[in-house]
């Protein structure tokens, strides 16, 4: 009984005086009376509000007292009331009758008030005392079973994180095996060996793709393996492939729980008996920037539901093992092409030997005869062997013209092929405008011999350039000395020069024939010439020039740009460090040909 609410007493008597009587008696202690004419309706009310007492009359037509409290005890929902059984009745067997019904405490007729009230009172003590006990241990019930439930709940929750860091040890075994790992079996034993314990396979494999790429092979294998796992081979026509080879071509993880889920997938292996394979399967992809190279499997001896632990762990394997098969794949590649290039780099230096002495060689036998056919063609012009026809001299000219090209043709070949040897720029601070002064001197009568209009413009204050004198005079002649080549009879040629963020800039501008914006990269190349139908055969050469000049320009720290509109005309732009009026310490790679005469400059001088 709560002090927010009075107790609730039901009076169950067939008489209207006895029910009177009983209210009267019970109104001063406040309680909340209700009364009931008949068991039935008696039974109606309990079932609807259940009271906290009931004084219930043993002698009723229809249902007596003893079947309605038998079956308000009987009730788990009432059970726990208080029955006052109210009978005229004063023997033992009406009184073991109640008991046996269910009854609490009995009053016998006539009723004594005082008696009937320290008895309602103390039974509705007690039933408030049973009520919260009852409401105790309810709760206590309650918290027992909440707190197996979080029992059980940490014991599982201890058991996934020991079993996770079971498997987080397994994972660093592996790595650190897979570490010292150099060939591709090493890496799948290190790989099947630690996993089959953790995930407590029956068997395990890990399949590659074969070296021409047409199929998977096995590489390594643990227990036994099963027809299904064995699925990566080729299968016959018109049959569906396998867990295995369905898992590299679409590089996907397949995961088999049973053996039924295994044939309901797969019904080409609707004929593999059950007693020879596995009961679970775990196929999953060793993939590489998503494609994979090959497969890991894994077969379990009973059906099992894979949790994500073990998928997450089973990936992880999976991952790890693809990351160290390429690995060990990319160690391989690497491996043979050091020795691919160290063969290729004995073969280099070899023939770099023989060129060498065939280049001394070539120099010294192709020179002799040459200055020897330039002497006496000198000598026949001079008329010291007899007197010399017109006719004559126009081929000793011819002669001349031939061997001065043969000469320059030398010297290109052996100015480019010997770029592989080196020797240190003599890079000093140059003025720039004696440099134009000399090279103008140099070129303008090859340019009025042709008919062209030179102009070679000095800069409006000095300007130094960092760079070697002879090799940046050698760029300028030679750049001229192309202009001339392509440029038709009536054009220009102009020089000019400017600095700007720390570098020299020296511009050639023709109005030749120009290039195509297609040829522009290709006339750097050695031995390429554009147009060589334009020039006349004493012009030609073998395409080297504009290669060694920008060589040259590179190896002082600068660059040689062409711009260029076919039918227009060509910008050549020469760019070097600028200078100062102190020499700049420097020593650059420059090619051995340094150590020859320019070539331009043999060409202008014959």
């Amino acid at each position: 009984m709560t002090e927010t609410r009075a107790a609730s007493v039901l009076i169950v008597d067939d008489e209207p005086r006895n029910r009177e009587l009983l209210r009267v008696m019970l109104t001063p202690q406040g309680l909340d009376l209700t009364t009931a004419t008949s068991g039935e309706e008696a039974l109606a009310m309990v079932a609807e509000h259940p009271p906290d007492l009931i004084l219930l009359d043993v002698m009723m037509p229809g249902m007596d007292g003893y079947e309605v409290a038998h079956r308000i005890k009987s009730d788990e929902h009432t059970k726990n009331i208080p029955i006052v059984m109210v009978t005229a009745l004063d023997d033992h067997k009406a009184r073991v009758l109640g008991l046996g019904a269910g009854a609490d405490d009995f009053l016998t007729k006539p009723l004594d008030r005082a008696e009937l009230q320290v008895r309602v009172k103390n039974l509705l003590r007690l039933k408030a005392y049973g009520d919260e006990l009852r409401a105790t241990l309810g709760a206590l019930k309650s918290a027992n079973q909440q707190l197996d439930r979080h029992t059980r709940e940490m014991a599982a929750a201890q058991a996934l994180a020991d079993a996770a860091t079971a498997r987080l040890t397994r994972l660093q075994r592996i790595t650190a095996a897979l570490g010292t790992s150099v060939t591709q079996d090493g890496v799948a034993d290190s790989v099947l060996r630690e996993a089959i314990v953790a995930m407590e396979c029956k068997a395990g494999a890990v399949v590659i793709k074969s070296e021409d790429g047409a199929g998977l092979g096995l590489l390594r294998e643990a227990g036994t393996l099963d027809s299904v796992m064995r699925s990566f081979g080729p299968t016959e026509p018109g049959k569906e492939s396998g867990p295995c080879a369905e898992a590299f071509e679409h590089c996907r993880a397949i995961y088999l729980e049973s053996f039924q889920e295994m044939q309901v997938h797969y019904p080409a292996f609707q004929a593999v008996s059950r007693t020879d394979a596995h009961s679970a399967w775990m196929f999953l992809p060793l993939g590489i920037d998503g494609q994979a190279v090959g497969v890991l499997a894994f077969g379990f001896a009973g059906a099992r539901t894979f949790t994500p632990l073990d998928r997450d762990f089973a990936d992880t394997v999976a991952r790890y093992c693809a990351q160290a098969l390429d690995r060990v794949r990319l160690r391989d590649a690497a491996a043979a092409a050091l020795a691919e290039a160290g063969e290729a780099r004995l073969l280099a230096e070899h023939a770099n030997s023989v060129k060498t002495i065939f280049l001394r060689a070539m120099s010294h036998e192709l020179r002799t005869p040459l200055n020897a056919i330039s002497g006496y063609t000198e000598i026949l012009e001079l008329g010291i062997r007899g007197e010399v026809n017109p006719e004559q001299v126009k081929d000793l000219g011819r002669i001349k013209r031939a061997a001065n090209y043969l000469l320059r043709l030398i010297n290109d070949v052996l100015t480019i092929a010997r770029f592989e040897g080196a020797r240190p720029l003599n890079v000093i601070s140059l003025a720039v405008n004696p440099v134009l002064a000399e090279v103008d001197e140099l070129c303008a009568l090859q340019a009025k011999a042709k008919g062209l209009t030179l102009e070679v413009t000095r800069c409006a204050r000095e300007i130094f350039v960092a760079g070697d004198a002879e090799r940046f005079q050698q760029i300028l002649v030679n750049l001229i000395t192309n202009a001339i080549k392509f440029t038709p009879s009536g054009g220009s040629i102009t020089v000019t020069c400017d600095d700007e963020t720390g570098l020299v800039r020296v511009c050639v501008v023709d109005t030749g024939i120009g290039i195509a914006a297609a040829d522009i990269d290709r006339v750097f190349e050695p031995f390429v010439q554009i147009d060589r139908h334009l020039t006349t055969p004493a012009q030609q050469g073998v395409g080297l020039g504009l290669s060694i000049s920008r060589e040259l320009a590179r190896a002082m720290k600068g660059d040689l740009k062409l711009q260029s509109t076919a039918g227009v005309g060509c910008t050549f732009t020469l760019t070097l460090p600028i200078g100062s009026e102190s020499a700049v310490p420097a020593r650059n790679v420059v090619p051995d040909s340094a150590i020859e005469d320019s070539p331009y400059l043999e060409a202008i001088a014959s």
